[in-house]
């Protein structure tokens, strides 16, 4: 039997409603999307949102759907992509370094804080899977951040991988990671993975799941070409490495978590740890979903986690009226 892939997944976002921009991070030039705020008059100063992405996304995936909305409230939002990535400079290509990554975020709202029509007093971060993890890290110590809004969050997989694999199968996975990185030192080559792979087995790959091949293929085909089905096997390395819940109890900023309820990827005890220790005002709301991925790109998952962000927004960064 076959079924239709696109079943209640969101339209495609008119690319008509962003530029293209670019910004520097640490000597690179990153390629962004800016969606103007809706409305804004000649001169008026907008509240801005920056977001950050899932595991190996570019910036036409998952955030383009959140930023249509955000948009449409009042927001100018930047999406883009990370270094190594998509239109944005950097070698090796397809290399993830969360560290690196958190960078580009940080040097990402460094770029909005130039743009003469940002409030600089209404800046906030609507981050998405990894990326969330990285709003958690950069808004824990940048205070040019007001407000941060998290979705499917990834704080922790180090543990998520433990669990996963146990301990004795977490050794090994290791043990594979180390002797790719010798094999790299002694060749010179480069050593790569699929992102995703097919059935049966959807290995090997960097995420060996039904929903995550289904989603990335999905979406490379209807909305992201320049999305490339790779991944330094290093990459894993700061993947499995990735622990940001001891950094929570240093945000001073408003936060929202938003997470599914079911979500094997990214279990949903570590969401509710990063809501129990950060400090007030804070605010944990759960969207009732099947997997990970209905958060990136589908009805009714995305309209219902836009329709707690939204007003959670105007409340906590404020619309444009609100401080024109």
């Amino acid at each position: 039997m076959t079924t239709d892939r696109t079943s209640g997944v969101m339209p495609l976002v008119n690319a008509a409603r962003r530029e293209k921009v670019i910004f520097t991070s640490e000597g690179l030039s990153l390629t962004g999307h800016l969606y103007r705020a809706a409305g804004t008059a000649d001169g008026e100063r907008a509240p801005a949102l920056v977001m950050a992405g899932p595991m190996t996304s570019v910036k036409e995936e998952t955030l383009p759907h959140y930023a249509e909305t955000l948009q449409e409230a009042g927001y100018t939002v930047l999406t883009f992509d990370n270094r190594n990535f998509g239109e944005s400079e950097g070698e090796p290509r397809q290399h993830l370094d969360t560290y690196q990554q958190v960078e580009d975020l940080k040097n990402a709202v460094s770029y909005m804080l130039t743009r003469e029509g940002t409030d600089p007093e209404r800046v906030g971060l609507c981050c998405v899977c990894l990326g969330a993890g990285y709003g958690l890290e950069v808004a824990a110590m940048d205070r040019r951040v007001k407000a941060v809004a998290l979705v499917a969050g990834g704080y922790n997989i180090t543990d998520t991988y433990l669990g996963f694999l146990g301990a004795e199968g977490f050794r090994d996975y290791l043990d594979n990671l180390n002797s790719s990185r010798q094999r790299q030192y002694e060749s010179g080559e480069i050593q790569y993975i699929p992102a995703v792979a097919g059935p049966p087995d959807y290995a090997p790959s960097s995420m060996p799941v039904q929903e995550a091949y289904e989603y990335y293929t999905r979406a490379h085909e209807r909305e992201a070409p320049n999305w490339e089905n790779r991944l330094t096997v290093a990459s894993m390395e700061h993947i499995v490495g990735w622990n940001v819940l001891g950094h929570a109890h240093l945000l001073e900023q408003p936060l929202l978590v938003v997470h599914g309820t079911t979500d094997v990827l990214l279990p949903p005890e570590y969401a509710r740890e990063v809501y129990e220790r950060a400090p007030e005002p804070k605010e944990i709301f759960w969207v009732e979903t099947h997997n990970h991925v209905e958060l990136y790109d589908q009805i009714p998952y995305v309209p219902r986690a836009l329709a707690k962000i939204v007003p959670w927004l105007e409340d906590n960064l404020g619309n444009r009226n609100l401080g024109a």
